[in-house]
């Protein structure tokens, strides 16, 4: 399921996401407009290493949670939120979202709830998502030069319900076997909805496409076998990441897109049977930034 099992000779694109204790209280409720409480969890990770640590999570209560995620490492971090079925911890988690074997199928146990693409170091975003009653696991990874570092880690607790309804963006990204769809993408800052309608797991990976290159330039260099040869077709300084979610699952999330232009797309997780990831089934779309 994570990102640093998949696709080798698109490491460097990998380094754009990953996936991937005890309870700190913190964060604010407040009742929501759908008739629901809204509960706001402030989190960051700070430190370095072994030394780094995530903190702000809590016990909640099912319903709309949004997380505002600062970054006060010195390394860019991201956010996975997984929930999982039954008695399995963090370790059994970790062993799937950081395993280096290619293909492997997913557990049905384990499902992507949500968090926050990958955001350098003195950075907040924030992100919304409807948590139903389970147990949780929240993992913070660093990406880059320490993305194979265990990530931070973090249990909590959902208890009852899990209703409510995410707030209307203008800007949405749907993903679905094996394709995306973009609607309302601006340069600067975006609150989009992130809404997987297919079946199997899935996150976006996007970035720029660069003058002279195509969509299939991307293609081939996403899907080589072995180290890419030559410069990447894609600027990756100006990308962004979301976090993993399950099918039929949504979330509102924020992305900066700094600059206008054609952006690739791009999902790496494989199917739950296993298999190739999904850029290899042809998972990839272009979409123009304005």
């Amino acid at each position: 399921m994570g990102s640093r099992g998949l696709a080798r000779g698109a490491a460097t694109l990998l380094a754009l996401a990953g996936l991937s204790g005890g309870l700190v209280a913190c964060g604010d409720d407040e009742e929501s407009g759908e008739g629901g409480k809204q509960q706001t969890l402030a989190v960051s990770i700070t430190g370095e290493g072994k030394a780094a640590k995530l903190t702000g999570f809590k016990q909640l209560e099912g319903g709309v949670v949004t997380i505002d995620f600062a970054n006060k490492s010195k390394v860019p971090y991201d956010l996975q939120l997984v929930r999982v079925d039954g008695n399995q911890t963090v370790d059994d988690v970790l062993k799937i979202t950081n395993s280096d074997s290619e293909g492997t199928p997913i557990p049905t146990w384990l499902h992507g709830a949500g968090g926050s693409g990958g955001i350098k170091p003195g950075q907040t975003t924030q992100s919304s998502q409807v948590l139903p009653e389970g147990k949780y696991y929240a993992l913070a990874s660093p990406e880059g030069e320490d993305e194979n570092a265990k990530p931070s880690t973090v249990a909590f607790e959902v208890s009852g319900g899990g209703e409510g309804e995410l707030a209307a963006t203008d800007a949405t990204i749907t993903a679905l076997e094996y394709n995306f769809q973009t609607s309302g993408l601006k340069t600067g800052k975006n609150t989009i909805t992130f809404d997987n309608t297919g079946k199997e797991l899935h996150h976006v990976i996007a970035a720029p496409i660069l003058p002279g290159k195509t969509l299939e330039d991307v293609k081939k260099f996403a899907s080589s076998d072995g180290p890419p040869s030559g410069p990447p077709p894609i600027d990756f300084d100006n990308g962004f990441s979301t976090a993993v979610i399950d099918g039929g699952v949504k979330q509102v999330t924020q992305l900066d897109l700094k600059k206008p232009g054609k952006y690739a797309l791009l999902c790496f997780i494989q199917d739950r049977a296993g298999g190739p990831p999904h850029v290899a089934k042809g998972m990839l779309a272009e979409t123009t930034v304005r």
